[in-house]
């Protein structure tokens, strides 16, 4: 598994989000280190368990932002959303069942890292734009919140 190396070309323009990314590749990362090590296990279950709670509420707050920029390609933008929550519920499953294997590993990368870069690349850069072309002041919020877990 390959980790993801955060530069400026992944910034959206929006900083709450961009550090909510960042935390997020930060601990997408710890799971590269882990998966698939001996006596990995609960490392893999403390990470994936993270990942799939600062997933809700990084999704939440993009979400929230998505309604108070009234943008339009929202409900488009939530579709994806869904369908990473309902795969690191699946990957935890998997995680379940079978353990730290190369293959959660591999599904890991598929599902989590490139999903998270592409979405990032395309999905949420556009959001960014909008925001930028629109002169659109979107409300603070907690950047650090849910990354204690």
């Amino acid at each position: 598994m390959k980790k993801i190396v955060w530069d400026e070309s992944l910034s959206i323009g929006i900083e709450a989000i961009d550090r909510q990314h960042q935390v997020w590749i930060a601990r997408y990362n710890n799971v590269v280190d882990v998966i698939g090590a001996a006596g990995a296990t609960t490392a893999v279950v403390s990470t994936l368990d993270f990942l799939v709670d600062y997933t809700e509420w990084h999704f939440a707050t993009e979400e929230g932002y998505m309604r108070v920029a009234k943008y339009p390609e929202y409900d488009g933008h939530i579709a994806k959303h869904q369908a990473l929550r309902e795969a690191v519920a699946n990957l935890g499953a998997d995680f379940e069942e079978e353990g730290s294997t190369v293959a959660l590993g591999e599904a890991v990368e598929t599902l989590l890292g490139n999903w998270l870069i592409n979405h990032i690349e395309s999905t949420d850069q556009r959001f960014g734009a909008y925001v930028r072309e629109h002169c659109i002041e979107l409300p603070p919020v907690a950047i650090e919140e849910g990354a204690s877990t």
